[in-house]
């Protein structure tokens, strides 16, 4: 299962990183007429949701059920300056964490995964649940991006 499941995480993630390179400064950071974020926005987004997710991941690996602090990400725009931010910064962050957690997960030990943290809403989460949620999470932003590029 785990090997499986960084699997999914490491194509999710290529996939959406793939998909951020299509763009250039000018269409990536095109705004739309109906408001939506434009695909720098979103690079900002999943970057910055692939440190919070690293950080849960090493601390329910070294921590014993550590709390998960959740993130209002509806104020990251503008509290962490997505306009003047550079995509292309977020992007090597992306393509960095994303290497750095398959290394670092790929030789633990089923009990490792089964390691868990304490979600405020959710209660018990184990680190596989913690790590679907960041393959479901980039699979969207991924079908995201496809979005704004036909757009």
């Amino acid at each position: 299962m785990s090997g499986e499941l960084l699997k999914t995480y490491r194509n999710n993630l290529d996939l959406f990183i793939a998909l951020a390179k299509a763009f250039d400064d000018d269409s990536a950071n095109q705004t739309s007429a109906d408001g939506q974020w434009s695909a720098a926005f979103v690079i900002h987004h999943v970057a910055d949701g692939e440190m919070h997710f690293a950080t849960r991941y090493f601390n329910a690996l070294t921590i014993d059920n550590p709390p998960i602090i959740p993130f209002n990400e509806d104020l990251y725009p503008t509290v962490l300056n997505y306009q003047g931010r550079d995509w292309r910064n977020s992007l090597a962050l992306i393509e960095s964490i994303g290497n750095l957690v398959v290394s670092a997960l790929t030789p633990i030990s089923v009990d490792q995964w089964n390691s868990t943290s304490l979600h405020p809403e959710l209660g018990s989460v184990t680190l596989t649940q913690l790590i679907t949620k960041a393959c479901e999470h980039n699979f969207a932003h991924a079908q995201q991006l496809k979005d704004i590029k036909r757009a």
